[in-house]
């Protein structure tokens, strides 16, 4: 039984209520990108993507059909970006046209203030693909001293950053066995190893818990806020929102090609929730309501009229409900562009 009794007057029944979302072409640009005028000018800004556009040739008749459209977003220093996204939203499309592995057809890219086009501007960038690919005869520490030697390494700094770097990622009791022989989740920590190798102040990271079992993502998670709280700023993609709600500070939401929502994750105001079971002497009731400040007054009144409350269960709302809330709505048509 639920009951709006004099003493619960604020405990009022609201199901149904949905999870607001915004609409990009009705709301202020602060308001869309939940970044605040304040914040933006906290830290400098490390990537800048604007209005990027990308279309690719489909089908037997080779039309173009929409990649990504008019995506544009920018990290700061010190924080950690993430792309979600359904299979096929555009989030290793974004993260190939930042890196200038393919080359968008309008739109602007700026890394830590220099054009993405410009190699220099990716000298402190560390990047794992979605699917990495080694040569597979070597063994996990012949492949870090390769790469070593790309980056230009010291030749007395390797090894011991080898060494680092393979303890971080959990892998130093495997450095000697050949690549062919490691499984999926083994590689992908190896793709990780790789990335960070050089220290790099922007890792991109696409799709990094790919192939890791539960132990490994929380140990993959634990690594990327440790080098959150070192400075390195990040960006990642991932289809695995509970573990990006454990490490991003701003989640941007694709659908289609599209960025539908930039959430600034501190700044989200969570729908709170709760259900509890009143003690009125002759029965018990079950009262609903929504927002700390309704159930703060809830329980000052019942402490006032020394109503016991048998249980209480708060909820609020995940960024699990809000991604499928935001991208399980309407499609949104990928034109062909002629």
């Amino acid at each position: 039984m639920i009951i709006q009794a004099p003493v619960i007057n604020k405990a009022v029944d609201r199901a149904g209520r949905g999870i607001p979302v915004a609409d990009p072409h009705s709301v202020e640009p602060d308001h869309l990108t939940g970044f605040s005028r304040d914040s933006a000018k906290a830290q400098p800004v490390v990537l800048e993507v604007r209005d990027i556009r990308k279309s690719f040739r489909s089908g037997f008749l080779k039309r173009r059909i929409r990649g990504v459209e008019g995506v544009s977003f920018s990290v700061n220093r010190g924080s950690v970006f993430a792309l979600i996204g359904h299979n096929g939203a555009g989030k290793t499309t974004i993260i190939n046209c930042i890196l200038d592995l393919v080359h968008a057809d309008g739109g602007e890219v700026s890394i830590m203030g220099m054009d993405h086009r410009d190699p220099a501007s990716r000298v402190e960038v560390g990047y794992l693909p979605e699917r990495p690919y080694f040569f597979e005869h070597l063994t996990g520490r012949e492949l870090l001293q390769f790469y070593a030697r790309l980056l230009g390494m010291p030749k007395n700094r390797r090894a011991s950053r080898i060494d680092e770097v393979l303890e971080m990622v959990g892998m130093t009791e495997f450095a000697g066995r050949r690549l062919k022989k490691f499984s999926k989740g083994m590689l992908q920590r190896m793709g990780l190893a790789q990335a960070i190798l050089g220290e790099p102040k922007l890792l991109i990271l696409d799709e990094p818990m790919s192939g890791l079992d539960p132990m490994g993502r929380r140990e993959i998670r634990e690594l990327l806020m440790k080098l959150k709280q070192a400075g390195t700023t990040i960006i990642l993609s991932s289809h695995i929102v509970p573990d990006v709600e454990m490490i991003a500070d701003t989640v941007g939401i694709l659908k289609e090609g599209c960025l539908v929502a930039v959430q600034d994750l501190a700044e989200w105001n969570h729908d709170f929730s709760y259900t509890g079971e009143l003690d009125l002497g002759d029965r018990r009731a079950r009262v609903r309501g929504d927002g700390v400040a309704d159930l703060r007054n809830l329980l000052n009144d019942c402490h006032r009229d020394a109503i016991p409350v048998l249980s209480l269960e708060t909820r609020r709302t995940s960024l699990e409900e809000l991604f499928m809330e935001i991208s399980g709505g309407a499609s949104v048509k990928r034109e062909v562009v002629r």
